[in-house]
């Protein structure tokens, strides 16, 4: 997967390179809010540690290997600084393949780097996998990721629901047919 940013890297997951990356964010204010802005429940979310974050990453690289799921982190300026996955099997209720994207440290938010990145994730999809359709999901006041969705191309796909914590979501597809 490659973005049309030469400055971007999407670079499978590493233990070593991207643990101090994910503590470095996660113990930070903004890095809980992030948590929170993803649909994570306040009483989901647990301190960070190296063991907990090793554990993280070590189940992107499983789940890759098992074909479940697709993970590459955003390398910017040599530092990572977040990550985007594409699901390959059914997960929350979004049918595959579906990508979803964070970007961790808030410095680079609002640069265009999401935008590039999940333009290369659609790309990907449509021209490695061969699928015509991609789906996600957001929540509804995630208003940053709504707009970088649309951005892209994705619609809504029915109509808003609420899950067992209270959070309300929208589905979303993107059809890449040609």
């Amino acid at each position: 997967m490659q973005t049309d940013n030469p400055s971007i890297r999407l670079l499978p997951p590493d233990i070593d390179r991207d643990v101090p990356f994910a503590l470095s964010w996660f113990q930070r204010p903004e890095g809980h809010a992030t948590l929170l802005s993803m649909g994570n429940a306040e009483h989901e979310i647990a301190p960070s540690t190296t063991e907990s974050e090793t554990a993280i990453i070590g189940e992107f690289i499983k789940f890759e290997k098992q074909q479940k799921q697709i993970t590459r982190m955003i390398v910017v300026d040599d530092m990572t600084i977040g990550v985007v996955w594409i699901e390959l099997e059914e997960n929350h209720n979004v049918r595959p393949p579906s990508i979803h994207i964070m970007i961790g440290n808030p410095d680079y938010r609002g640069k265009g780097i999401g935008k590039s990145v999940m333009q290369a994730a659609i790309n990907y999809i449509k021209n490695t996998l061969h699928l015509d359709t991609i789906y996600s999901r957001h929540l509804v006041d995630n208003i940053a990721v709504a707009n970088l969705n649309e951005s892209v191309g994705f619609e809504k796909d029915g109509l808003a629901y609420t899950d067992n914590n209270g959070l309300v979501w929208q589905n979303i597809k993107i059809d890449i047919r040609l």
